[in-house]
């Protein structure tokens, strides 16, 4: 499938007048979200699509993906909101509107009514087996704080990580909890992992030590400093300074043999002037089984260093 916004058949988000053609829409979504995201990689790029100008989004007219507990996976308006639970948020009567969107949609679909600056209509569904398609929300969430799974300390942290074999340590354990929580549905929620992943100063992610997880296809997952990037394909043909095919031979190596360790040169966050040079770095990164399936995705983190250190 090409990078564009897919197609939709039927309504789409600029000819949503009214609640019938607002539930058209949001069946339209769901018929072409089931038909394209067969993989993780297609699965990935719905954050990037449902902010797309286009069939999924005009205006304030726009799709957010729920998962059932109430963490919103994508949202077509508020990157902000994503990776937050928004179960318990209320409008301005007390009704918890998330609440009853995911009832509604347990139902089979429906429209749940609200209050926003004056009444609103959205309108939930049902897809897959854990999400919730909505369309005709949006309420202000900024005040929401994503929940932070506790996570055991990890032998290394990110502070810790000095040198290849810390590296290797601090990538492992990373590894080792984002695994278990892809293994095992009732354990700690993925997005709460990755939530712990992007506190600062925490154990894993201090300064320009942080943590990326790639899908197979080479579509970001998740990046510890630059959330934007989720949902959008990695330039594997990407060079250095020197030449070197840095994406290909970290991920793509990671990818088909299992791990990959890499000297490069990548731009310093710390250091004024090597925007175009790029700085010394140490990159490790290993690949993780998606489940039962066959699917493969890549976790990694890298090391700046002295140009004379190996």
């Amino acid at each position: 499938m090409a990078d564009a916004e897919p197609a939709m058949g039927q309504v789409t988000a600029a000819q949503v007048t009214d609640p019938e053609s607002l539930k058209a829409f949001v069946l339209a979504a769901k018929d072409e979200i089931t038909r394209i995201a067969t993989s993780l990689d297609e699965a990935a790029k719905l954050k990037q699509w449902v902010k797309t100008e286009g069939d999924w989004k005009s205006g304030s007219t726009f799709l957010i993906i729920f998962a059932t507990n109430g963490n919103v996976y994508a949202h077509g308006n508020d990157r902000g909101a994503e990776d937050r639970s928004l179960l318990d948020i209320e409008d301005e009567r007390g009704t918890k509107v998330v609440e009853k969107l995911l009832a509604a949609a347990a139902q089979g679909g429906g429209f749940v009514e609200y209050y926003d600056d004056g009444l609103k209509t959205a309108y939930a569904v049902p897809f897959r087996r854990r999400f919730v398609l909505v369309g005709g929300y949006s309420q202000d969430v900024s005040h929401v704080n994503p929940r932070i799974a506790d996570l055991p300390r990890p032998a290394v942290t990110a502070s810790e990580v000095v040198d290849r074999e810390t590296l290797i340590t601090f990538v492992e354990e990373a590894a080792r909890i984002y695994q278990e929580a892809l293994r095992f549905e009732d354990g700690i929620p993925l997005v709460e992992i990755k939530n712990a992943f992007r506190v600062e100063g925490g154990d894993w992610k201090s300064g320009s030590i942080y943590l990326y997880v790639v899908s197979g296809g080479g579509v970001t997952l998740f990046h510890g400093t630059e959330p934007f990037r989720e949902g959008n394909p990695t330039d594997m043909t990407r060079t250095d300074s020197k030449g070197v095919r840095f994406a290909e031979l970290l991920i793509g190596v990671a990818r088909r043999e299992g791990k990959s360790f890499l000297r490069y040169h990548y731009d310093n966050p710390d250091i004024e002037g090597d925007e175009e040079t790029g700085s010394p770095k140490l990159g490790y990164a290993i690949s993780l089984q998606v489940g039962a399936s066959e699917e493969k995705m890549v976790i990694g983190s890298g090391i700046y260093v002295d140009e004379d250190e190996e």
